[in-house]
C-alpha cells in the first residue's frame, strides 16, 4: 500500500526510528521530534468531541462490513493473567487469537473503554498524551488458513481513508512510523499512524506468540488496530489540552469547583510541546518548562504555579472517570487486584482535593461525571448509588486511616531524625503509603517540619502499581504425575458426573495406574474444583476392592487416590458414596443462591471472592465495603429460603462462549476464570446464573432449607458468610437445641426465658467484676510496702520480680502501675501462668527507663525466652508465651540482658 501510494521509508534523525511518509523529510513527525502544530489549528475538516469521534469510527468501520460489537467491562474477569481491560484486542486473547473459538463476528468493530496505570504519574502533566481511562477503537479481523479476511494493505488503506476522506486531513501530513508491538502472549511487526506531532492509531499485525520463552508463528493472524480516540478528538478540535476534546463541559465545571483559572495561551504552548513532558525524564521536563515561561514571557517559577494547579484538575477529571467505570462494575476499593486500583485512584483524588480545600466536594465530582458519561455508558446511571455509597465509605474510612496512622509515621519520622539521618528511605516512603495509607506529598509536608530531605520517585504510583498487577496466573511447573499422563498419552476422561449426576454406580476400565493412583475411562467420581471437596467412595472388581480416597482433575483427565490400585485393564465398578455427593451438591447449589441473594440485599457490588463447600457446612467470600449486619444476614437467609421453597429448576447447560457472554453478561464469572471455548452455565431461574464446573440439585426443592450460621469480617472488603443446608443444617439446628437445653438446665432456667436469664448473670458478672476491681485497687495500695521490701537493688535501680499463679493479669496491672508511681527507679516483673500460658506484665519508673530499662523492651525479652513476643511502650509492657517450663530460668538470664543494657547505656 505505501508503495502504491507514493510513501517512501525513511528515517528520523531525533529518534532513529524508520517511518513511512509521501514527503521527504528526515523527521518522523511524532513529538517530541517535532512540536505538536495541530494545537488551535485543527487539520481535519471536521470537528468532533470524544463522543462524536466514536461514532464515526463506528460508523465508518461498520459501513466498510465491520459488525459493530459491545464494549466488554473494564474489570477483566474473563482473563486469568490479567485484573483490566487495557486494550481492545483484550476480550479475544487467548481463545480467539489461538484458533480455539471462532469470534462473535469477523471482522468486527468495538469502542473499548480501557484502563491502564503504568503512565499514572505522568496523567494531567502532558497535556492528555497519557490517560489513566481511555477508549481504544478496534477494528479487527482474523485470519485463518484458506479464509484471510484482510491483512496488512487493507488495514492501512481503512486508516487512512478514515483520517483523510472522513476527517479530511491531507495525505502528506501523515506519517507511519515502524514498530515491533507485544502484549497479551502476543506480538507482531506493527506501524503508529502520526500527524502534526500526535500519534494517533497503531496498527499491529499479530502474527507470533510465545512458545516455551520462544516466539512462533501463530495459526490465526489477527489485524490488532488501537485508534486512540481521545487522541482523534483532540486533533480534530485543535484544543490546548485532550481534556478539552475528552470532558468538554466538565473541564470548566471541575476548575469553577476547584477555583483554578488559567490562561489559554498558557496552555496552548504547553500543549505544542507536551510531547517532552515526562515525569520519568524529569531533566527534559524542566527544559521543555523552562522554553514554555521563555516563549510565554513569564519566569518559569510563574509558569509552575499557574500550570500545576490546571494538571491537578486534569488529574481529578481523569480519575474520577476511571473511578466511576470501576466502582459501576462492583469494585469495592480495598488492598487487593483491582480493589488496590480503585483505592490508589480514590486515595490520589482526596489528596489534590484536600490541597485545594475542596475535601467535601467528592461525591459532587463523581456525580457530574456519571450524569456526563452515563448517557453513553448506562451501566453507570444504573449504578449510580452503588458508585457514590462506594466512594463514600471508602472516603470515610480513609480519614480515620490518616487520623491513625499519620501519628504513627510521624513517630517513624522522628525515629530517622534521632538517629542521626537527613533523608527519608525510599524504602520508607512506600512503607507509609502500602501499610500506612499517607500520601508520599503528607509524608514530606511531615519530613520537612523535621528537617529531613524527601525525594519523591517521579514514577512512584507506577512502580508501586506493577507491583498489584502482576501477572495474576504465573505458569506452573508441571509435576511428575502430569509428565507421565502426557508422557504415555493418556486420553480425556469421560466425565459421568456431567452427563447424569445422580449416577452413582458404573462400570469402568483401569486405563492408567502409577503409584496409588489409577485413571479409568469413565467415572462418576467428582474431582476436587471450584471450592467443591472430590467424592469418596470404592472401586471393585472381580479379584478385589479398593476404597477411593481422593479424586482430582489433570487437565481433562481425573486421577483417582486409591488404596490398592487395580491391575491396568481391569474392568471395574466404581460405587460413589451417596450420602456425601448429595450434601456437597445441596451445598454447592446453596452457594450460588446465598450469591444471589447477597446480591439482593448488598447491592450490585456484590462478587464471589471465594467459596469453599464442605459436608458438614460450606461458606462464600463476597466482595463488600462494611461488615455484614445480622439483619442482613437474616436477610440474606430469608430470600435464600424463599427460592429453596419455590422449588426451582437448576438449569445446567453449555454454550459458545461469546454467546453466554451475551446472553447472561460477565456475572457468569462468580467463580473466576472459566477455560476453554464453551461454558457450562448453571441457572437458578431469575435468581442466579454462573458459569460453575460443579455438581449441583435437580431443583431448588432438594435443599430443604438453608441455615446461615455465622458473618466473618476475613480481611478489607471481603466478608465471609457460612452457612450449611440440607441434611446437615438439620443436624446444626438440633446440636444447637441441645446446647439451649443443657444451658437451661445448668442455670436452671426455661428454654423460653433464657434469654432474661443470661442477661441477668451477665449484668451480675459486671457488679462482681466492678467489686474486684475495687478490691484490685486497694490491693495494689496494700502491697506497696511489701514491693519495697522484696524489691532488689541492682545496678542502681530496684527489680520487683515475682512468678504468680493466684492474682490475675488486671491485678498486676494495678499493683505494677501504683508501685512505679511511687518508686520511680523500680523494674517492676510479673509472670503469671494461666492454661499453659505465661502471661508477661512488666512497669518500669521513669528513673529506671533513664538508665535504657524500657519496659516493652523487657517484656519482649521474657516474652521471647518463653518462645513468645510482648509489645507496648517504654513504661508498661505485656506479652506472654507457651514454654512455661522454662518459667524458673528466666531472671538470670534476664538480670545479664538488664546487665549488657544499661552498661551499653
Amino acid at each position: 500500500y505505501f508503495k502504491k501510494n507514493g510513501f517512501i521509508r525513511q528515517k528520523c534523525k531525533v529518534c532513529g526510528a524508520f517511518f513511512w511518509s509521501q514527503k521527504i523529510t528526515d523527521l518522523c513527525g511524532e513529538s517530541p521530534c517535532v512540536e505538536n502544530t495541530f494545537i488551535e489549528k485543527s487539520p481535519t475538516t471536521i470537528h468532533l468531541d470524544l463522543n462524536g469521534v466514536r461514532e464515526a469510527f463506528l460508523t465508518f468501520f461498520n459501513k466498510h462490513g465491520h459488525t459493530i460489537v459491545e464494549p466488554y467491562p473494564v474489570v477483566c474477569r474473563w482473563r486469568d493473567d490479567l485484573l483490566v481491560t487495557i486494550a481492545s484486542i483484550v476480550d479475544f486473547q487467548p481463545y480467539v487469537t489461538n484458533g480455539e473459538i471462532p469470534p462473535p463476528a469477523n471482522p468486527l468493530v468495538v469502542s473499548q473503554p480501557c484502563l491502564r496505570f503504568e503512565d499514572i504519574d505522568n496523567v494531567g502533566v502532558t497535556s492528555g498524551r497519557h490517560l489513566t481511562i481511555f477508549e481504544m477503537g478496534g477494528a479487527h479481523a482474523f485470519n485463518y488458513p484458506g479464509n484471510e479476511v484482510y491483512w496488512k494493505d487493507q488495514t492501512v488503506e481503512y486508516h487512512h481513508n478514515l483520517i483523510t476522506k472522513v476527517f479530511g486531513v491531507e495525505s502528506d501530513k501523515i506519517s507511519y512510523k515502524e514498530h515491533l508491538w507485544s502484549g497479551g502472549g502476543n506480538a507482531g511487526p506493527a506501524v503508529e499512524a502520526i500527524v502534526d506531532g500526535l500519534e494517533i492509531s497503531t496498527l499491529v499485525f499479530m502474527c507470533y506468540k510465545m512458545e516455551n520463552g520462544r516466539w512462533v508463528p501463530t495459526v490465526v493472524k489477527t489485524v490488532d488496530t488501537g485508534y486512540g480516540l481521545e487522541r482523534w478528538a483532540w486533533l480534530s478540535l485543535g484544543t490546548p489540552t485532550a481534556f478539552h476534546a475528552i470532558f468538554g463541559p466538565l473541564l470548566p465545571k471541575f476548575m469553577d469547583i476547584m477555583g483554578v483559572e488559567c490562561d489559554n495561551k498558557i496552555l496552548v504552548e504547553t500543549g505544542k510541546l507536551s510531547g517532552a513532558l515526562n515525569v520519568e525524564r524529569p531533566t527534559l521536563s524542566y527544559e521543555t518548562r523552562r522554553l514554555i515561561a521563555k516563549r510565554i514571557g513569564i519566569t518559569v517559577e510563574e509558569y509552575l504555579k499557574v500550570i500545576e494547579p490546571f494538571e491537578k484538575v486534569c488529574t481529578l477529571l481523569d480519575h474520577t472517570k476511571a473511578l466511576i467505570f470501576l466502582l459501576a462494575e462492583g469494585v469495592v476499593p480495598s488492598n487487593v487486584k483491582t480493589g488496590y486500583l480503585a483505592r490508589m485512584l480514590l486515595r490520589r483524588i482526596y489528596r489534590i482535593l484536600c490541597e485545594f480545600g475542596r475535601e467535601n466536594r467528592l461525591l459532587e465530582l463523581l456525580e457530574h461525571q456519571i450524569g456526563y458519561w452515563g448517557k453513553y455508558f448506562r451501566n453507570l446511571e444504573i449504578n449510580k448509588n452503588e458508585i457514590l455509597k462506594l466512594a463514600e465509605v471508602e472516603i470515610v474510612k480513609y480519614r480515620r486511616t490518616l487520623e491513625r496512622e499519620m501519628e504513627i509515621v510521624i513517630k517513624k519520622l522522628n525515629h530517622l531524625k534521632k538517629e542521626g539521618k537527613e533523608e527519608v528511605p525510599k524504602e520508607m516512603i512506600v512503607e507509609a503509603y502500602e501499610s500506612h495509607g499517607i500520601h508520599p506529598s503528607q509524608l514530606k509536608e511531615q519530613a520537612i517540619k523535621l528537617g529531613l530531605k524527601t525525594e519523591i520517585p517521579q514514577d512512584f504510583f507506577a512502580s508501586i502499581v506493577k507491583i498489584h498487577t502482576k501477572k495474576v496466573k504465573e505458569t506452573e511447573e508441571k509435576d511428575e504425575l502430569e509428565k507421565i499422563l502426557i508422557e504415555r498419552n493418556i486420553p480425556p476422561t469421560e466425565k459421568i458426573f456431567y452427563e447424569d449426576p445422580k449416577l452413582l454406580q458404573f462400570n469402568a476400565k483401569v486405563i492408567f495406574a502409577y503409584n496409588d493412583k489409577i485413571v479409568l475411562d469413565r467415572t462418576a467420581f467428582y474431582a476436587e474444583s471450584g471450592g467443591q471437596l472430590s467424592d469418596i467412595g470404592k472401586i471393585v472388581w472381580e479379584n478385589g476392592e479398593t476404597t477411593v480416597k481422593y479424586v482430582k482433575k489433570v487437565g481433562g483427565i481425573i486421577v483417582h487416590e486409591v488404596d490398592n490400585p487395580p491391575p491396568i485393564n481391569t474392568e471395574v465398578m466404581g460405587h460413589v458414596d451417596k450420602e456425601r455427593r448429595e450434601q456437597l451438591s445441596i451445598h454447592h447449589t446453596a452457594t450460588h443462591i446465598i450469591n444471589g441473594a447477597a446480591r439482593k440485599v448488598l447491592g450490585e457490588h456484590v462478587w464471589q471472592a471465594g467459596a469453599q463447600k464442605n459436608v458438614d457446612e460450606a461458606h462464600l467470600d463476597i466482595t463488600h465495603y462494611t461488615n455484614i449486619t445480622d439483619e442482613e444476614a437474616s436477610r440474606i437467609e430469608d430470600i435464600a429460603n424463599e427460592i429453596v421453597r419455590k422449588n426451582i429448576k437448576v438449569e445446567i447447560f453449555n454454550l459458545p462462549r461469546f454467546e453466554a457472554e451475551r446472553k447472561y453478561g460477565y456475572r457468569l464469572y462468580q467463580g473466576g476464570v472459566v477455560p476453554g471455548k464453551e461454558i457450562r452455565v448453571v441457572k437458578i431461574g431469575e435468581h442466579d446464573v454462573e458459569a460453575c464446573g460443579g455438581t449441583h440439585v435437580l431443583n431448588t426443592g432438594e435443599i430443604g432449607f438453608i441455615k446461615v450460621i455465622k458473618v466473618e469480617h476475613i480481611q478489607d472488603g471481603i466478608e465471609r458468610i457460612v452457612f450449611t443446608a440440607g441434611k446437615a443444617a438439620l443436624k446444626k439446628v438440633q446440636e444447637t437445641f441441645e446446647i439451649i437445653k443443657n444451658i437451661s438446665k445448668q442455670i436452671n432456667a426455661p428454654s423460653e426465658g433464657l434469654t432474661e436469664a443470661v442477661e441477668k448473670i451477665v449484668k451480675e458478672n459486671d457488679e462482681i467484676r466492678k467489686r474486684v476491681r475495687r478490691y484490685s485497687k486497694r490491693l495494689a495500695e496494700y502491697a506497696l510496702p511489701y514491693i519495697r521490701d522484696k524489691a532488689e537493688h541492682f545496678m542502681g535501680i530496684r527489680i520487683y520480680y515475682v512468678i504468680d499463679n493466684e492474682l490475675e493479669e488486671s491485678t498486676h496491672i494495678d499493683i505494677g502501675s501504683a508501685a512505679i508511681e511511687k518508686m520511680q527507679d523500680l523494674l517492676y516483673c510479673a509472670l503469671i501462668p494461666v492454661n499453659n500460658v505465661a502471661q508477661v506484665i512488666v512497669f518500669s519508673g521513669t528513673q529506671a527507663q533513664e538508665k535504657n530499662i524500657l519496659a516493652r523492651d523487657i517484656a519482649n525479652f521474657i516474652a521471647s525466652q518463653l518462645g513468645g513476643a510482648a509489645g507496648g511502650d517504654k513504661r508498661f509492657g505485656r506479652g506472654g508465651g507457651r514454654n512455661i517450663d522454662k518459667l524458673n530460668m528466666i531472671k538470670e538470664k534476664m538480670l545479664d540482658y538488664l546487665r549488657e543494657r544499661m552498661v551499653k547505656n
